[in-house]
């Protein structure tokens, strides 16, 4: 449940990003979380899937890197992608 919150708060920072940035699609995104996470890079792959069609795709190369950090936390360490023009 709380890897699903995380998740889900990870996807709202992307597209306040990809608003800000005006990005077009992802092609690398580098997330840390905590060492007790179990965010996966599927499960974070399908939901901007779902959340953001076209922004994510076979394209995009998800890394999730798990590190001694808080608990319920996540870092958007590096995001990669297109700009729209």
């Amino acid at each position: 449940m709380h890897d699903t919150f995380l998740v889900k708060r990870i996807s709202e920072a992307l597209g306040e990003l990809f608003e800000e940035k005006k990005l077009g699609r992802i092609t690398k995104l580098r997330i840390i979380t905590s060492k007790d996470s179990h965010i996966r890079q599927k499960d974070l792959y399908e939901h901007l899937l779902e959340e953001y069609k076209g922004i994510a795709g076979e394209w995009t190369e998800i890394i999730i890197e798990h590190q001694d950090i808080e608990s319920l936390t996540a870092i958007i360490e590096s995001v990669e992608g297109d700009i729209l023009g």
